[in-house]
């Protein structure tokens, strides 16, 4: 398995990290954390648009 290159695929990357993280640990679904799968997203969202 190889790490993306781009900000595009770390968001992305990320994202589903924290999101099958969060199907454990039920801390990750409180507070700030559902706002960070949000900003993740949208990021992966901007810069796939921009090309980075």
């Amino acid at each position: 398995m190889s790490l993306p290159k781009t900000i595009s695929g770390w968001c992305m990357w990320l994202f589903f990290l924290w999101y099958g993280l969060a199907a454990f640990i039920p801390a990750l679904m409180g507070g700030f954390f559902p706002m960070l799968g949000g900003i993740l997203a949208l990021g992966y969202v901007v810069f796939s648009a921009i090309g980075r």
